[in-house]
Formats: structure tokens, sequence, C-alpha cells
């Protein structure tokens, strides 16, 4: 019992200071603000098939809709969110490559919540065979 007592109320000015420090920092953290803006990112191709080339136009950046605390959307910085398009599944010929949220980077603390247009027409033809790997 003596050492319970001792143990809680020895150094009990520093013991209440670090309470107030951590409580105050949680109540600075929690009533920061959560917005929702846009942001242009730029759009990524990538797994195109082997032997197959992107003809014709393809958008180079798209709209992201980014949601977070005000603090942490303030710091992005243009680079710091991209979008890759899997086209891993496309065959030659005109297509549609749906693009969703998941395909978004964004930064620890940022969601993405929307992606403007939600799909993209690629065309795919027949291109120069790839280079053999030299020995």
């Amino acid at each position: 019992m003596r050492f319970l007592r001792r143990m809680i109320l020895e150094h009990l000015g520093l013991k209440a200071s670090a309470l107030a420090i951590a409580l105050a920092l949680w109540v600075a953290y929690s009533f920061e603000p959560v917005v929702e803006t846009g942001y242009s990112a730029p759009l990524m191709l990538v797994n195109v098939p082997p032997g197959l080339e992107v003809a014709g136009e393809v958008p180079a950046t798209v709209r992201l809709r980014v949601r977070g605390r005000l603090a942490r959307l303030l710091r992005l910085a243009p680079g710091d969110v991209s979008v890759s398009a899997d086209c891993s599944q496309a065959r030659a010929g005109s297509q549609l490559v749906k693009l969703a949220p998941n395909m978004a980077g964004a930064p620890y603390g940022a969601e993405i919540v929307g992606i403007t247009p939600p799909e993209i027409e690629i065309s795919l033809v027949p291109g120069s065979a790839p280079l053999p790997e030299r020995k």
C-alpha cells in the first residue's frame, strides 16, 4: 500500500503537467476540421500488355476529391497524389477503363473519395515488338 501511494503521489506536479499537455494536444487535434477539396493528379497507364501501344488522346490528368484534416491537406504537394490505371486486362482496340478511388495513391491522413472522370476511353493498337534481351 505504501508503495502504491508513493508511486501515485511522487512527482505529482510533473504527472499533472504531462496530463495537461496530452489533453491540450488531443483537444487541438480533435477540433481540427475535416475538409474535402479537389486536386488535379497525373494519370498513368500501367501494365499495358506487351506488343500493344496506346494510340490517340488520353487525358494527362484527372480530378480527385480528397478528404482529410485541414492542416494535412494544406501540406499536400501536386506530386503527392497520382492515379495508376491498370490496363493488364486490355486488348487491342478501343475500350473503357474504369477509374476508382482505390487506384489513386494518397499520403497518410488523406482519403480519396471521388475521381472525375469515372472512366476513360483508350485505344490500343499493335505496336513494335519489344526488343529482345541481350545476354
